[in-house]
Formats: C-alpha cells, sequence, structure tokens
C-alpha cells in the first residue's frame, strides 16, 4: 500500500473588502477544512479570515506558525515538523497570494528541499489583477516591488523602469505602502514622459475599486486620493 505524502497547500486570502463565500471555491474550503496547522504572516487576521470562510471549524484544534520578519529566526524547517510528520500544512498569507510581495518563499524553498510536496490553491493576487485590467502587455510584464524611498533614487529608479518598458515592450509593476501612494504618484507625473501610460489599480476587489490607465499628460489633468488605498501602479509603452 502506497503511503501518501504530506502536501504544503498554499492558501490565498482575501485582498479586499468583498470578503464574501462567494470567491472561496468550494475545493478550498474542503482542504482548508482539513488542515490544522498553518504557517502564516498574523496569526489573528489568519484565524479571522478562517472563521469568515468556515465559522464552524474548531480553531481550538488549530495550530499557527508565525513568520518571522527578522532575518535571523530560528530555522526555518522548524516550522515544517508537522509535514515531516505526515500531516497536511497550510501556508497563508494576510492577503491575497503568499510569496508575492509577501513572505513564504523562504518556507517553501524549505519543503522542496525536505521533498514536501507544494500544491498552490487557486485565489486573487492583486498583481496580476492589476495587470489583467490595465490593458498593458501581458505577455512580457515585472513585477519590481517596492521602489527605494530616497527621492533621487526613487526618481532614478523610475526612469530606468520606464527606459525599460520601451526597450524591451514590457510592462513595469510596482507598488507603494498605501499611505505613501500620493507621493509615489506626484513623483510619477513630475519625472516620466508625457507619452508613457500609467495605469492605476486601487482598492481592487472592493466597492472602492477602482481602475484607470492614462498617458501622463493625461494623468496630469485627474484628480485621484490615493492614499491609505492598497493600489498597484503599472506603466508601459506602446
Amino acid at each position: 500500500m502506497e503511503i501518501k505524502k504530506p502536501i504544503l497547500y498554499v492558501i490565498p486570502s482575501f485582498i479586499g473588502s468583498n470578503q464574501g463565500l462567494a470567491h472561496i471555491s468550494t475545493y478550498n474550503l474542503k482542504i482548508i477544512n482539513e488542515i490544522k496547522y498553518f504557517i502564516v504572516e498574523n496569526e489573528k487576521k489568519s484565524r479571522r479570515f478562517i472563521n469568515k470562510i468556515l465559522p464552524e471549524k474548531n480553531q481550538d484544534n488549530l495550530f499557527f506558525f508565525q513568520i518571522k520578519k527578522d532575518k535571523n529566526y530560528i530555522n526555518i524547517e522548524t516550522y515544517l515538523n508537522p509535514l515531516k510528520r505526515g500531516e497536511n500544512m497550510g501556508l497563508m498569507s494576510d492577503s491575497g497570494n503568499p510569496v508575492i510581495a509577501d513572505p513564504g518563499s523562504s518556507i517553501i524553498e524549505a519543503a522542496h528541499i525536505l521533498k514536501i510536496n507544494i500544491k498552490p490553491l487557486v485565489g486573487p493576487s492583486s498583481i496580476l489583477l492589476a495587470l489583467v485590467s490595465s490593458g498593458m502587455n501581458g505577455q512580457k510584464f515585472a513585477f519590481n516591488g517596492y521602489l527605494p524611498i530616497n527621492t533621487k533614487e526613487r526618481t532614478k529608479q523610475l526612469k530606468y523602469l520606464e527606459k525599460k518598458s520601451i526597450i524591451n515592450k514590457e510592462t513595469q509593476i510596482f507598488i507603494e505602502t498605501p499611505y505613501r501612494n500620493n507621493q509615489l504618484l506626484a513623483l510619477i507625473l513630475k519625472v516620466l514622459s508625457s507619452h508613457t501610460r500609467l495605469s492605476v489599480a486601487s482598492c481592487l476587489d472592493s466597492n472602492e475599486e477602482k481602475i484607470i490607465n492614462l498617458s501622463i499628460i493625461e494623468w496630469r489633468k485627474e484628480k485621484i486620493d490615493l492614499n491609505k488605498k492598497p493600489t498597484v501602479f503599472l506603466i508601459g509603452n506602446k
């Protein structure tokens, strides 16, 4: 009889305020309901998510391993002890898919080294949703994470990404801490070429969702407040 190998499930969560069961597949619900060991960013938020989608699941029987932000935290393999014992586990993000602009890649890498099966579950990613709704090149794109905080370095990076989008015909995607969105937008409009296109995808999957694609010269006439609103920025040239 073949022994069933344990699985590390990569579990997406909600990204916006539309947090209904319609956004979670029955397969995802089944898998999450069967798991009692979770690796998470924040235990409180993860418990809240599970309670929202599976209110009947007994949370007293759940165990959470919270990812430490400090690079000097304990050996990462200790998170995977339940997998070593043959138990399935779930890697869960606070928002959207784990790993994409979120921690978790080192957990998955360690699982691969241990020959543990990885199973990603289907769910929302604000970065991919922003791309597919932007009208920009989805055949060739790059996610650049957060830009430098220093204004001089940030300006340099923006101009580099603009040049890269022209030369490679490649959509450049980046994000910012929500309370600095307006400052980033102001700098983009100041330093980029008038004909470069900028797509802004804000508050995705919520009632405040806003997706706008305009040239920089058109954006300079637009009024929009992105303060404290989760936003994805995309630039491209045709």
